[in-house]
């Protein structure tokens, strides 16, 4: 019986600094071909056109990193394939990003902020981010505050998107941003002066 992995066909993994330790970003993309272990990948993106990974990765970064301190540095970016049956991860190519977030606004440690979607199949795409400029407690619904959110919904809802939902469907519409402390990391809290 086939796997209902959120993760096939294949993810890219992206490294960011934190406040006590590294952190790392998950996106679910859909190669445009059978990706070759050692060959840069390009991915689908919504409007069913294609970009390279190095083009997709400018793209993301372009709507992420406002929603960083200038502080927080993002280094190496993975592509791995999912086999959707057994969910087996094969690791396929790597490029060192080597950007930074650009906020000037101050690392928040210890909280996680979190963009749902739904996607054209009626399934939720969270994007989370940890440890970046947001407050815990913040709340929207429906729309979000003109600045690094606006930029973010924008994108994953644009037709360059390459952020893939489950059961082969791109984000459809934004449903909600909220972000609080999180539980593990702040377990981890007494390491660091907050």
């Amino acid at each position: 019986m086939p796997l209902s992995s959120a993760l096939a066909p294949g993810f890219l993994r992206i490294t960011y600094s934190g406040a006590i330790l590294p952190h790392h970003m998950v996106i679910p993309v859909l190669p445009d071909v059978p990706p070759v272990p050692g060959a840069e990948p390009s991915f689908n993106t919504s409007s069913d056109s294609s970009k390279s990974m190095t083009d997709a990765l400018g793209d993301i970064m372009d709507a992420l990193e406002g929603s960083f301190a200038d502080s927080t540095t993002f280094g190496l970016a993975e592509f791995y394939a999912v086999d959707p049956t057994s969910g087996v991860r094969e690791f396929v190519y790597a490029i060192d990003i080597n950007r930074a977030g650009t906020s000037t606004d101050p690392q928040i440690a210890l909280v996680r902020a979190t963009m749902q979607f739904k996607t054209s199949a009626g399934y939720p795409l969270k994007i989370t981010m940890m440890e970046g400029v947001y407050e815990p407690n913040a709340r929207n619904v429906g729309r979000v505050p003109v600045g690094p959110r606006q930029v973010l919904k924008e994108y994953v809802l644009s037709g360059d998107n390459v952020w893939y939902g489950r059961h082969n469907a791109y984000p459809l519409a934004f449903v909600s941003f909220t972000s609080k402390t999180d539980d593990k990391l702040r377990k981890l809290g007494g390491f660091i002066d907050v």
